[in-house]
C-alpha cells in the first residue's frame, strides 16, 4: 500500500493518450534529489517557473498564468529549461548558454572549436558556419602531433583531482593533464588543436594526455546534473590528432573542420549530455562538403554493411549548403531528390533567411523585394547602408550574418 501511494505521488497526471510521457519525463527532465529520489512533475514545474520569474522579472499575475498553463500541460518552457531552469547552475554567468536549445558560431579560429565543445557540454545544439571566409582565418597546420593517452580514468582520489587542465611544455614534448570539469575537457581539446599550429615547435610534437584526474563513469555531475561517462574521452585526442596530421603543411578544409567538431560531439553524446544536435553550414559551391556523407555506409563483398570509420563522426550533424544567390529550380530539385534517398542534401537561400531575420527593417513586401534583389546582386550591405544609415558597422555585419539563425527554415 505504501509503495502504491509513493508511485502515485511520483507519477505526474499526464494524459492517457501519452503513454510514454512518464518514462520520458523521468529519463530526461526529472533531476535527482538524493539517492533513490527524483523530482516529481509538480516540483519541476515549481523549479522552472521560479527560474522564469527571476529571469523575466515577472509580476505575480504573469507567473500565475504560466503556472496554470504548465500544470495543465497547455504550454511548457523549452526542454533545456525543464532540465536546468531554476537551478543554482544556470544562475552562474558561465552557464547562461545552457538555457538555450540552439547556438551558432562562425568557425574562424581555434577558440571557436573550444566554444562549440563548451556549448555542447551545456546541452546546447551547436551550429557552425564553415564557409571559406571564416575557415581561411584558421592557422595552417605545421606540426605533426604524436599523441599518447596515459593514466586511468578515476584513479586519482576526488580530493586530489585537478579541476582545470594544466599543460607542461619541455622542448618538443607537451604533457596535458586533463582537468575534471567541463572547462577542463574543453581546455584540453582546444590546447591540442592549438599545438598543431604553434610556431614554438618544428616538426613533430610528442603529446602526452593524462586523463587520471577525470572522474569515472557513473559519478554525479553535481552542478549540471546527471552522471559522468568519459568512455569516449581518450579517443577525442587520438581522433583529433589523426585529422590534424593529415593536413600538415596546409590549412584545414571544410570537412576536416567538421570532423574536428564532430569528434568532440561524439565524446559528449556518449556522456549522455544530450542527443546529437549539430548543424553545419557550408558554401553552396563547396563540392567536398556537399558529398561528405555520400556512401557513408558501405557494403563488403559478403553483403555486410559497415560505416566508413574515418567519416563516422559526420553523423553528429546535419549538413546544409548555403546559397548566397537564389538557387535554380534544378538545384532545388536535385537537393530534394538527394534528401529523399539519403536524408541529406539540405540547402538554404541566405537572402530569404537574412530578410526574415531583419523583418524589423524590412517591414513591407516592397522593402523585402528590393532587399532580396540587392542581395542577389551582391549589394545587400550597400542597400542597408543607404536605407538605414544609423546602423553602425558592427550591427550591419551582424544583420547580414543572420542566415546562421535559421538554417533549416528554408
Amino acid at each position: 500500500m505504501v509503495r502504491e501511494l509513493e508511485l502515485k505521488r511520483l507519477l505526474a497526471k499526464f494524459p492517457e493518450t501519452a503513454p510514454a510521457a512518464n518514462p520520458v519525463f523521468f529519463r530526461t527532465y526529472s533531476r535527482a534529489l538524493q539517492v533513490g529520489q527524483r523530482e516529481t512533475w509538480e516540483r519541476v514545474c515549481d523549479r522552472t517557473l521560479g527560474g522564469l520569474t527571476n529571469v523575466g522579472k515577472l509580476r505575480p499575475e504573469e507567473a500565475s498564468i504560466l503556472k496554470e498553463m504548465q500544470q495543465n500541460l497547455k504550454a511548457l518552457p523549452s526542454g533545456r529549461w525543464l532540465w536546468v531552469g531554476g537551478t543554482d547552475w544556470i544562475s552562474k554567468p558561465k552557464n547562461f548558454s545552457g538555457g538555450y536549445n540552439c547556438t551558432s558560431t562562425n568557425l574562424q579560429d581555434w577558440n571557436a572549436f573550444g566554444l562549440m565543445m563548451d556549448l555542447a557540454m551545456m546541452g546546447c545544439g551547436t551550429g557552425a558556419v564553415i564557409e571559406p571566409k571564416y575557415i581561411s582565418q584558421i592557422p595552417p597546420i605545421r606540426n605533426r602531433l604524436n599523441v599518447t593517452v596515459k593514466g586511468e580514468i578515476g584513479s586519482i582520489p576526488v580530493e586530489q583531482r585537478r579541476e582545470f587542465t594544466e599543460t607542461k611544455i619541455t622542448g618538443n614534448s607537451v604533457t596535458i593533464h586533463v582537468g575534471d570539469s567541463r572547462q577542463g575537457w574543453v581546455e584540453s581539446y582546444q590546447t591540442l588543436l592549438k599545438l598543431s599550429s604553434d610556431e614554438r615547435f618544428s616538426g613533430e610534437v610528442e603529446v602526452i594526455v593524462d586523463i587520471s584526474d577525470v572522474r569515472k563513469a557513473g559519478e554525479t555531475l553535481k552542478g549540471f546534473g546527471g552522471v559522468a561517462n568519459p568512455v569516449k574521452l581518450p579517443g577525442l585526442y587520438e581522433g583529433s590528432a589523426s585529422i590534424l596530421n593529415k593536413a600538415v603543411g596546409r590549412q584545414l578544409n571544410s570537412v576536416e573542420c567538421c570532423l574536428l567538431i564532430d569528434q568532440a560531439a561524439v565524446t559528449i553524446v556518449a556522456g549522455n549530455i544530450r542527443r546529437s544536435a549539430g548543424m553545419r553550414q557550408f558554401d553552396s559551391e563547396d563540392h567536398l562538403a556537399a558529398t561528405a556523407k555520400d556512401n557513408l555506409w558501405q557494403q563488403d563483398s559478403e553483403g555486410n554493411w559497415r560505416i566508413d570509420p574515418e567519416r563516422d563522426a559526420l553523423r553528429m550533424a546535419n549538413h546544409t549548403r548555403v546559397f548566397h544567390r537564389k538557387p535554380t529550380l534544378e538545384e532545388c530539385t536535385d537537393a530534394v531528390r538527394k534528401q529523399y534517398y539519403s536524408g541529406e542534401g539540405a540547402i538554404q537561400w541566405a537572402g530569404e533567411a537574412v530578410a526574415r531575420a531583419n523583418c524589423d527593417l524590412l517591414s513591407t513586401q516592397s522593402l523585402k523585394t528590393d532587399f532580396l534583389q540587392a542581395y542577389e546582386e551582391g549589394t545587400a550591405k550597400q542597400w542597408l547602408q543607404k536605407n538605414y544609415p544609423h546602423l553602425d558597422a558592427s550591427e550591419l555585419e551582424h544583420r547580414l550574418a543572420r542566415y546562421a539563425l535559421n538554417p533549416c527554415g528554408e
